[in-house]
């Protein structure tokens, strides 16, 4: 995804609306000539951004869902976050980076800040509406910037792009902690992606600026995954893709990558700018289970569909292959895989620049 640039929008996020709109096994750059950016959108007409906005209540199942403000150089951005301690939330690495070359922004000095928004509760004032300000940021040590691969690999790696935020005081009470799930997951797997990032409709593409206090949530099918980069993309699911399907449009299937199913229009969704970071869940009985972040999406412009709407692409990181980062660097409850995730009834059967929003 993408931090987004509050000057121009709003913010880093993820799903400042939904689009209507699903990829398998897949390598670094699978879809030549692409250019990345991460975010959230609606499906059709009569479905509209204000359709997928989230309650701001402790009853909500996404509470937890965060969005977050980073400061430095004079500029302000928006991304998403989720909840897994009382004082971690993970997000996008390329969230925090200063410098797009994989340098973690310095929180001790003047003017740089990160700042974790909570909306656990409508009413100002209420501490379910905590902004509480990070006394550490960690960013996954082979992030190593947005598109950039490890030395000896030759590709676009949209890799390892993980960040851990840790609070400096405990998270306001109602605001639900996720448990991550750390099982194998296959494609085919329907997902449910929440973020506070640009929105709009599968039509019209992007309407819809970020915002702190609004975060919308959608659902799409995994349909590929990169390997480890490290690895040369030999083994492991680092990376998750799916396409923005409706109006008789599903990109993979046309480009013979993957067919998936295509979700209802008030269901099946994209993601904005300032949704990088923000959840991927999978849903275990009545909990959701945090399995990855949204961290890029598709951006085609003259050549193909317009910006956000359907046709586009986008995905994340699965955060299996990242467990020894999360697991040094906070208090997160890991949870393996109970044996199959279609016994739980999960699975369904049958690329793009960093989103951070920047804000002023």
């Amino acid at each position: 995804m993408f931090k987004k640039s509050l000057k121009k929008v709003a913010a880093a996020s993820m799903l400042v609306g939904l689009v209507a709109g699903s990829m398998s096994s897949a390598q670094a750059a699978i879809i030549p000539g692409s250019t990345y950016t991460p975010m959230i959108v609606a499906g059709a007409p009569p479905d509209s951004p204000g359709n997928r906005v989230d309650a701001n209540v402790a009853s909500s199942p996404f509470s937890g869902v965060v969005s977050i403000n980073i400061q430095y150089s004079g500029e302000s951005y928006i991304c998403s976050g989720t909840l897994v301690s009382k004082r971690d939330v993970v997000t996008a690495g390329h969230c925090v980076d200063s410098n797009g070359l994989g340098t973690v922004v310095d929180i001790n000095q003047p003017g740089v800040s990160v700042r974790v928004i909570f909306n656990a509760n409508p009413i100002p004032g209420d501490p379910g509406r905590a902004i509480i300000t990070a006394d550490h940021v960690a960013m996954n040590p082979n992030y190593q910037g947005f598109g950039i691969c490890p030395v000896g690999v030759s590709a676009f790696c949209l890799n390892d792009d993980v960040a851990v935020v840790h609070l400096s005081q405990d998270a306001p009470a109602d605001a639900k902690i996720y448990r991550m799930f750390m099982g194998d997951i296959s494609a085919g797997q329907l997902v449910t992606m929440v973020g506070y990032g640009l929105s709009g409709d599968g039509i019209n593409g992007y309407t819809v600026s970020p915002s702190f206090r609004v975060k919308r949530s959608g659902q799409n099918i995994m349909d590929l995954f990169d390997g480890d980069d490290e690895l040369g993309f030999a083994s492991g699911k680092e990376v998750w893709y799916a396409d923005f399907d409706g109006n008789g449009i599903d990109t993979f299937c046309t480009w013979d990558l993957a067919c998936s199913a295509v979700l209802a229009n008030d269901k099946e969704a994209n993601i904005g700018g300032g949704d990088s970071g923000g959840s991927t869940f999978v849903k275990f009985g009545d909990e959701y289970m945090l399995v990855g972040n949204n961290t890029f999406g598709s951006n085609f412009g003259e050549d193909g569909p317009v910006p956000g709407a359907f046709g586009n692409y986008f995905g994340g990181m699965m955060l299996s292959g990242y467990m020894g980062f999360l697991g040094e660097n906070s208090d997160g409850s890991f949870v393996p895989e109970p044996g199959s995730l279609a016994l739980f009834g999960l699975a369904v059967a049958g690329l793009v620049a960093s989103r951070r929003r920047k804000l002023f």
